[in-house]
């Protein structure tokens, strides 16, 4: 506190007041504040702080700068027209109460009376300019609202305004840019570039006749251009103009052209990294003949695959003959579509040539119960002395495979030591495919009545007879135990299945397989094994189903099991640990990947001599089949003939679209899950890739599932 001196003058209105009062008797002003410094009071005519020695006028000083320097801002700002802002920092400066900043107080007010007058005159003839500028921009007059906003400061405009303006900015940017580049075009009689131009100007200015009128010329000349380029046979570079015609143009016969050389282009892309010489593709290249009037191309497509499906195959395996020379999998070795067994005696068939590739499962089944499978368990339940004893051993047996579009069966008879013989193959449809769709009711209710037609026709009692289930019933693990005596290695497979199996094991039949010990050279491979399990409740419901159409089931096996049974028996020879392959087995094992593709669900299937491995999901052949009905309205038994003969396809180029997109995913599903093992599993060597089921007769399925890109 300052020194008593008796009396303080106030130093706004200059009345005396006694000491130790905080403000002017006379006219309320403040008599101290603190020091600038050391806060300690200090009079408000005080020079210097007699506590720090602070200079206080020097502080009143830089106070009384920053006061001006808002006044100055708020100038500014209503020069830049933002009188919000100038208002505020005026407000600031006119707030104050010190009496030694009155002319600086005083400045503020004259200078916030002049801003108010400017503002109103501003803001008024800002609304009337932001009422023209709506109304031209709602009859399309982007210069006009240019005009009309473009000198107002932005913070003199509504939200609304400030749209309009950015986006009439823009579009006359873009009509300036086009207007230029189709100067460009015209000059060097770019049709083309002339053509996508204007289709952009008709965009920014539909109500331009002029332009439509020019955009109509340049379709025309486009159009025709086009067709000489087609009669030409040259649908890529048509195909490329006719992209180009602005959308006036796109009348009747831009739309014929336009079908045309897109389905022309669509039949003459098939051909490109197929890898077999099909009778599909041979109809596809016929019809590119046929639609381009004879472009020797497609002729010389057509000759070359014709002459290739009369040519030798492969393998006595394969269906198809190789289109150009041998073609690899992704996976690993050739691709073939397995077709003929080479380890059955098929004979001659017809039933079983008619439908190559799916009877692989029927076959897997019956082959378990001549005891040539490799898996021996299976899902059927075992009680007292049955369990025990195990089957005996038979020399006829019938595989059926329940699958989704209806029942496939072979009965296969034993010829002592040699091959297995096929007796007897059948094939009957259900009246509409199974799905998940279907009440469980009318399902088993359509799966008894055609199992009872086959029951008619075919005599099975005292034959034993194997049944598929589907794999969506399935779950399975696949272990890797190490290379101990059997004993040992049951306890140990027990343990892994109790902590694998994701549900109560009295809940669930299991099928399992533990790998054969191996020899010293090859212990690092440990002893592979898998189990599968489904629930009990279904087994013996599939099972009770069965029994009321008057089938008795001697052994159950699932769908995966039974391709595997199959595979195994048909390659043994190729994935023999036996055999001494360069002195490297201990390091790699000989392997077959087997793709089957069936009507609902496709699985793909390594193997090799000491290991399995197998994974299923849901998509098959009559997804591709329902996405064709889809498309073109058919029923679902033509368009299983149109997904194997899209050159019969109306626009195949977009009816045909949705199956190519589908068979992507599948091909990008398999592919990591696949190729995810074979990381896992480094010992794996995949010799040979297969194929089998009816999905792979679908065009495109091999070539896109399969096939190495990289190598066509």
């Amino acid at each position: 506190m300052p020194a008593q001196t008796g009396k303080i003058t106030c130093g706004a209105c200059k009345e005396t007041n006694p000491v130790g009062g905080q403000f002017c008797a006379g006219c309320g002003h403040a008599l101290y504040e603190p020091c600038f410094q050391c806060t300690k009071p200090v009079t408000l005519q005080q020079s210097f702080c007699g506590q720090c020695g602070c200079d206080l006028v020097a502080a009143i000083s830089e106070r009384k700068g920053r006061l001006e320097g808002k006044i100055a801002d708020a100038i500014q700002a209503a020069k830049e027209r933002d009188f919000e802002r100038s208002k505020g920092l005026l407000a600031i400066v006119t707030r104050e109460k010190d009496y030694r900043f009155k002319d600086v107080i005083a400045n503020a007010m004259t200078a916030q009376q002049k801003i108010d007058r400017i503002a109103e005159q501003e803001c008024g003839s800002a609304s009337d300019r932001i009422a023209a500028a709506q109304a031209a921009y709602e009859v399309g007059d982007s210069a006009r609202v240019v005009e009309l906003l473009g000198s107002l400061s932005p913070n003199l405009l509504t939200p609304e305004a400030k749209s309009q303006l950015e986006r009439s900015t823009v579009l006359l940017e873009q009509l300036k840019e086009a207007e230029g580049s189709l100067q460009e075009a015209f000059q060097k009689r770019d049709w083309a570039t002339a053509g996508v131009v204007l289709d952009r100007l008709l965009d920014l200015q539909p109500d331009d006749a002029s332009v439509a009128s020019l955009a109509q010329k340049v379709g025309k000349k486009l159009i025709a251009k086009a067709e000489t380029l087609c009669q030409a046979h040259k649908y890529t570079s048509a195909a490329n103009l006719l992209e180009c015609v602005p959308a006036n143009s796109r009348g009747q016969e831009y739309s014929a052209l336009s079908e045309s050389v897109g389905r022309i282009t669509w039949l003459s892309d098939q051909i490109k990294g197929e890898p077999f010489a099909t009778p599909t593709l041979g109809r596809i290249a016929q019809q590119w003949l046929a639609e381009s009037e004879g472009d020797p191309r497609a002729r010389k497509v057509l000759d070359r695959i014709s002459r290739r499906i009369k040519g030798p195959k492969a393998s006595s395996r394969d269906v198809f003959a190789c289109l150009d020379g041998s073609t690899q999998s992704w996976a690993g070795g050739p691709v073939g579509v397995l077709a003929s067994p080479t380890s059955i005696d098929v004979g001659a068939d017809a039933t079983f040539r008619a439908s190559p590739g799916q009877f692989n499962v029927a076959l897997g089944l019956a082959l378990q119960g001549l005891g040539r499978g490799r898996v021996n368990e299976d899902f059927t339940p075992k009680k007292g002395l049955l369990k025990r004893l195990g089957r005996k051993k038979v020399e006829r047996c019938w595989g059926l495979d329940l699958g989704a579009s209806g029942i496939k069966a072979v009965c296969l008879e034993a010829d002592g030591e040699g091959l297995p013989k096929l007796a007897e193959c059948h094939k009957l449809s259900y009246e509409s495919p199974l799905t998940r769709n279907i009440d469980d009711s009318k399902l088993d209710e359509q799966v008894r009545t055609t199992l009872e037609a086959f029951l008619q026709e075919h005599e099975v009692e005292g034959t034993p007879v194997w049944v598929s289930f589907p794999a969506r019933e399935l779950v399975s693990r696949f272990v890797k135990l190490p290379p101990v005596a059997d004993k040992q290695v049951k306890t140990l497979f027990e343990k892994e299945v109790e902590s694998r199996i994701p549900l109560p094991l009295d809940e669930v039949a299991c099928v399992s397989w533990i790998g054969p010990l191996p020899e010293d050279e090859l212990t690092a491979i440990g002893r592979p094994a898998f189990v599968s399990a489904a629930k009990k409740q279904f087994v013996d419901r599939y099972l009770e189903n069965l029994g009321r159409a008057g089938l008795i089931v001697s052994g159950l096996q699932a769908t995966p099991i039974a391709l595997l049974n199959f595979a195994a028996f048909e390659f043994a020879n190729l994935i023999d640990l036996d055999q001494n392959d360069g002195g490297d087995l201990e390091l790699k094992l000989p392997s077959v990947a087997l793709f089957d593709c069936g009507a609902e669900m496709t699985t793909v299937l390594v193997i090799s001599g000491a290991s399995n491995w197998f994974w299923s999901f849901e998509c098959g052949g009559n997804e591709f089949t329902r996405l064709i009905s889809r498309a073109t309205k058919a029923t679902h038994a033509e368009a299983e003939k149109l997904k194997r003969n899209p050159a019969a396809l109306s626009r195949p180029e977009i009816q045909f679209e949705m199956v190519e997109q589908r068979i992507e995913e599948m091909h990008g599903r398999l592919r990591k899950i696949t190729t995810d093992t074979l990381v896992d599993h480094e010992e794996i060597d995949i010799k040979q890739s297969w194929c089998s089921g009816g999905g792979v007769f679908t065009h495109g399925w091999i070539k896109r599932i399969l096939c190495d890109r990289k190598s066509q």
